[in-house]
This record gives C-alpha cells, sequence and structure tokens, in this order.
C-alpha cells in the first residue's frame, strides 16, 4: 500500500492516502532513499532551497522503497549556521532542531513518501516549546538528513533568510524582529507600494513615520 507519511515538529503524526508515482525501485528484500528535497508544502509540491523566516512551515519529503519489515527511516533537520536574534552575525552551529524515526510499511512496486516539517515555536508561560505559528523561524543554513537503520543515506541543504519587506500594508507597533532584522526600514504601504511614509523594525514592533 502506498501512502504519505508526515510529521510534524512536536512530534504529531498523520497518515495519508495519497498516492505518489516514481521511477525509484523498492527491492524486496532491502530498503533505499530516492531523491530528496524541500518544500513549503507537506504534499512537497512547491520546492525550495530558500525559506523565509516568515513562512508557515518548512518540509523535507524523501521517497522510500522499502522491501523488508524492520527497517527504521529517521529524518532530522539540522541548523548549521545561524545569528542572534534579528541580526546577521551568522557564525557555525550543530544544532538537530526536529528528527523523527519510523518504520514504514512495505512499499512493494512503488515507494512511499516521507516528510517531516519544521513549525515555528516559542516558550509558553512555563518555559516549554509549543507550536507558533506567529513565531519567526531563526535565519541561517540548514540540513535535512534521511538516514535508513541509523545510516545516512542522503541530506539536502536550505536555507532561512529575512525577507526584504512585507508585502502588504505594515500596521504601526506589530511584532517584526525576528521576521526581518533589527533597524530594517521598509515602506509602509507594503514592499511593492508607495515608498513613502517608512516604518522601522525595532524591539519593540514597527515604528513608521
Amino acid at each position: 500500500m502506498l501512502g504519505r507519511m508526515t510529521f510534524r515538529r512536536l512530534g504529531a503524526a498523520a497518515l495519508l492516502g495519497t498516492l505518489v508515482t516514481s521511477a525509484l525501485p523498492a527491492c524486496s528484500a532491502t530498503a533505499n532513499v530516492g531523491d530528496v528535497w524541500m518544500s513549503l508544502d507537506e504534499d512537497g509540491a512547491r520546492r525550495r532551497s530558500v525559506f523565509f523566516t516568515d513562512s508557515s512551515g518548512i518540509t523535507c519529503v524523501a521517497e522510500v522503497g522499502v522491501g523488508r519489515p524492520d527497517v527504521t527511516v529517521e529524518i532530522l533537520i539540522r541548523q548549521i549556521r545561524g545569528a542572534p536574534l534579528g541580526t546577521d552575525d551568522f557564525e557555525p552551529i550543530d544544532v538537530v532542531v526536529v528528527a523523527t524515526d519510523i518504520r514504514p510499511t512495505i512499499t512493494k512496486d512503488r515507494p512511499a513518501t516521507v516528510s517531516l516539517t519544521l513549525i515555528p515555536t516559542s516558550l509558553d508561560e512555563e518555559g516549554r516549546l509549543k507550536e507558533d505559528q506567529e513565531a519567526p523561524f531563526s535565519p541561517g543554513s540548514y540540513i535535512c538528513e534521511v538516514m535508513l537503520d541509523g545510516v545516512l543515506q542522503k541530506s539536502v541543504a536550505f536555507n532561512v533568510d529575512y525577507p526584504p519587506c512585507p508585502t502588504t500594508v505594515i500596521l504601526e507597533s506589530r511584532p517584526c524582529l525576528g521576521f526581518y532584522m533589527l533597524d530594517r526600514e521598509c515602506p509602509a504601504s507594503g514592499a511593492t507600494g508607495q515608498a513613502e511614509p517608512t516604518c522601522t523594525c525595532e524591539a519593540k514592533g514597527w515604528n513608521c513615520q
């Protein structure tokens, strides 16, 4: 049976019944990893190598062929370059920001699509991580790694950048730090709107003149 197995950052999982078509062989006695890519969507439709801090989700997608019942597929996303909040002072780091491992069902003659979605997070009142679509992604460089039985098979690199400016009108005092660099100046009417007046990203939010 073919399917798509999707895992979100904080551990929620779902098995979707969407079929996939690929030339990747699924050997009857082993397992393999075919294409691996990054996408804005959990179904892998909009492939990207560059995302923005205000993205709603970032998904690593892998095609796997499984011919035996005891295979463990592990996916992890590692940040290898980062900067303090609101700055571009990037330095090398090595932090696994999200990971999961699964035992997929045998795929027979066609592969399954396995994906792991990175979701923005923030701390709740008790200091615990929680999914937060209103929070920014950490800018920097990342790698998604796909392993079979603990052995790295394939990886794909991607970046998270600060967007140039908001596409729509900027609201006074709306939070901006982390989504944009500190002191970033943008047109108040949006990136492609009239040039004046402007707003500046400050620690307390957008300051519009």
